[in-house]
């Protein structure tokens, strides 16, 4: 799911790179179904992190991972986005000074790279679990579920707290709420549940852009989110169930965050090569998807799998050292979810 949410994200900015060239209706409509795929990245984080920070007893280690999981790939990918927006323009406006926030993908928007806004979001989560880890890691889903109801409460009271009081917070909820479930046994297949995702998910593309809501990222919550939460609740009950699913979808998954970071650059620059466009648009859009799973499964293989091979050993070594009787077991079910 990881892998098909990026590549939506990475096909709605191929075809809307170029409105001039695709019009700009069909730029502006593709863009914003296909931006969906963050919303169902959002849950998926909510519930892979849930589930993996229930088996952590220490939130260095925690920090630790996320951080090796961001960092190396998306400053290597800054670093070019840097360097390359002498000549491509990153976006229309004026280009901002490097800061701590977008070195650290804390803030957004992000100039260089327009898609890490939604690392921000992800980043904050991380930092909530961590502390609640710091603080009390027995009541984790507790205390998760008690700052979601914070974040509802800001939202209805209009009160003001950073990333927390964004609506679609709420969607890291929805991800907590399914690995609640699946703890205890309450998840179950249906076919219903695909089916009201994908009604959701239309509703949510008519709603947004074809009528025009005026509050764009209250409609996408309700419906892109609600439709990636049963989605996602459906394809881990499946899974749960026995299904198995298809390994170049696998394949997919693993280079998902690589293709997320990265796609954008590359998407750029083909944009900024008028006469290729000229060529052929749609083979131009093709070319441009293509390239950047090319990029993104050579970034995975040379930067960011080797590195998180090396941050899981770190880490079990660690914890072995912590507790010396489990030295000699095998890897937990966990470490892979990470």
């Amino acid at each position: 799911m990881r892998g098909i949410a990026a590549l939506s994200v990475v096909c709605g900015h191929a075809i809307s790179a170029r409105p001039d060239m695709v019009g700009s209706r069909l730029a502006e409509g593709a863009l914003t179904i296909l931006a969906s795929g963050v919303d169902i990245f959002f849950v998926i984080s909510g519930f892979i992190i849930a589930i993996t920070a229930t088996t952590q007893d220490n939130p260095l280690d925690f920090v630790f991972r996320r951080a090796i999981r961001i960092y190396p790939v998306y400053w290597f990918v800054l670093l070019a986005a840097l360097i390359s927006s002498c000549w491509i323009d990153l976006s229309p406006e004026k280009r901002p000074a490097l800061d701590l926030g977008l070195i650290f993908a804390w803030t957004y928007p992000n100039w260089y790279l327009a898609p890490a806004w939604s690392l921000a979001f992800e980043l904050h989560f991380y930092a909530a679990v961590a502390l609640i880890l710091a603080i009390k890691p027995n009541r984790l889903f507790e205390l998760l579920f008690a700052a979601l109801g914070v974040v509802i409460v800001a939202l209805v009271l209009h009160l003001q707290i950073g990333i927390y009081s964004h609506p679609m917070v709420l969607e890291f909820g929805a991800g907590v709420s399914i690995a609640s479930l699946a703890r205890n046994g309450g998840l179950r297949f249906s076919r219903r549940l695909l089916t009201i995702s994908a009604g959701l998910f239309v509703a949510g593309w008519y709603w947004i852009f074809v009528h025009g809501s005026t509050d764009p990222q209250f409609a996408r919550v309700l419906t892109y989110g609600l439709g990636a939460g049963l989605l996602i609740h459906a394809v881990i009950a499946a899974e749960i169930e026995g299904r198995s699913f298809s390994p170049v979808l696998q394949w997919l998954g693993k280079i998902s965050y690589s293709l997320y970071v990265v796609h954008y650059l590359l998407v750029n620059g083909i944009a900024d090569l008028s006469g290729l466009w000229r060529l052929s648009t749609v083979g131009t859009i093709i070319a441009s998807i293509l390239l950047s799973i090319g990029f993104a499964s050579a970034l995975h293989v040379v930067i960011e799998a080797p590195i998180l091979d090396w941050g899981r050993k770190l880490s079990l070594m660690h914890s072995n050292r912590s507790t010396p009787d489990r030295c000699h077991k095998e890897p937990r079910q966990h470490d892979r979810l990470r």
